[in-house]
């Protein structure tokens, strides 16, 4: 049986702020490999967005259905390895935890009304270089730190 005693001081009803669309510089906090509902493999990433506590979450669907299919999931793939300059064709997601990128972010409204806040695509680097700098502790990574120097990609 699980020993906790719950506080309900550390407890705050909807304590997660709906995340403004526009464009952030995020970090990948978790990746996973799953299985989506259709069946198809997919990474899911867990993204934490510069200024905000709410996590952002992303599926990654590799869908070979199709030609049409295989180049939507190659170039959601290469926008993911431009942004957080993952070498193209790295598939470690474990090594991918800790980079930081940039995502363009849009609002979209369920059908039970619930207005939620989701990737609309994941920005090229000289977009994300354009983003403010990280609010707080600064992340300690190699992709973050080439995005404030002067040296070219």
């Amino acid at each position: 049986m699980i020993d906790w005693k719950f506080d309900p001081k550390n407890y705050e009803s909807d304590s997660y702020e709906l995340i403004a669309a526009g464009d952030y510089r995020v970090r990948i906090e978790e990746t996973s490999e799953r299985v989506s509902q259709s069946g198809k493999e997919m990474i899911r990433m867990k993204l934490k967005v510069n200024g905000y506590n709410a996590p952002l979450w992303y599926y990654l669907v590799f869908d070979s259905s199709s030609e049409e299919a295989r180049k939507r999931t190659d170039q959601r793939l290469g926008s993911v390895y431009e942004s957080f300059q993952i070498e193209r064709g790295d598939l470690n997601i474990q090594d991918w935890v800790g980079k930081t990128g940039g995502v363009r972010i849009k609002n979209k409204t369920d059908q039970d009304g619930e207005t939620r806040s989701e990737v609309h695509y994941f920005l090229g680097r000289k977009r994300t270089e354009k983003l403010p700098l990280w609010d707080g502790e600064k992340p300690e990574d190699e992709t973050y730190t080439s995005l404030d120097s002067d040296i070219p990609f």
